[in-house]
Order: structure tokens, then C-alpha cells, then sequence
């Protein structure tokens, strides 16, 4: 019994594989895309108030009723 047990310890120990970069190289890795895509994210802050701007009727006030209506003088 124990020679089968030798046997499947060191067929084992073959089998294993080392990583190709040291364990801190990949949180690095995941850490900067999760900064890019963060910063991707980031540079579309505020876009949806900068889009209604441009449905505004000309000097409307943000928040009057004259903002709901568009140039044309229907409402949304």
C-alpha cells in the first residue's frame, strides 16, 4: 500500500506547474485594468446633464416649466 501511495505522491508532484509571473505580478495586472476602466468609466461623469442642456429652451432656468417644453413649444 504504501509504495502505491509513493507512487501517486511523486506522480503528483510532476503534474504541478509554476505560474509564469510571481502571484503579486497578477494583482498588479488586475489592479491597473481595473484603474483604467475606472478612469474610462470616470470620463463620462456628468455627460447626461450636458446632453439635457441641449434640449433646454433659450433662457430657460433649470427647474422652470419653460424647461420641460422644447423650442418648438411641445412638452416632453
Amino acid at each position: 500500500m504504501s509504495q502505491r501511495v509513493n507512487a501517486l505522491v511523486a506522480a503528483t508532484e510532476e503534474a504541478t506547474r509554476e505560474l509564469p509571473m510571481p502571484v503579486i505580478a497578477y494583482f498588479i495586472i488586475a489592479f491597473l485594468a481595473f484603474v483604467v476602466l475606472l478612469g474610462i468609466t470616470w470620463s463620462f461623469r456628468n455627460t447626461a446633464a450636458k446632453v439635457g442642456q441641449q434640449h433646454r429652451a433659450p433662457g430657460a432656468r433649470p427647474g422652470s416649466a419653460e424647461q420641460a417644453r422644447d423650442t418648438d413649444g411641445t412638452s416632453h
